[in-house]
């Protein structure tokens, strides 16, 4: 299993309930719904109390590299325009990092 962890800021002008509400309640849902091989989405919003530098994570998951490479052509694609114009809307886009990884289970409940 594949997972891409992206950090994300919210676009100026935004607060960060704004931020954190249209993320759920429109671009999740969305996001969801187009995006090709998805395996599992998760948002991880802040607590409160809890000061951060960044707004939210965004975890996706893919079957393999194969599947997570798939879905950066398809960004670049027409099909993928939607939710590009989605993230303009409430995520700084110029300053999010996104890492890649392997998942290696240490410890389960």
């Amino acid at each position: 299993m594949i997972k891409s962890l992206t950090f994300l800021k919210k676009k100026s002008g935004l607060t960060r309930k704004e931020f954190l509400r249209h993320w759920k309640e429109k671009h999740g849902p969305l996001a969801a719904k187009v995006v090709p091989g998805l395996r599992r989405y998760v948002q991880c919003h802040p607590l409160p109390g809890f000061d951060s530098e960044i707004d939210g994570i965004v975890e996706l998951w893919w079957d393999n590299i194969e599947a997570f490479r798939f879905f950066l052509s398809w960004k670049e694609s027409e099909e993928a325009k939607v939710l590009k114009e989605d993230e303009e809307k409430f995520v700084d886009t110029s300053q999010w990092v996104r890492f890649v990884a392997e998942e290696h289970l240490i410890v389960e409940d």
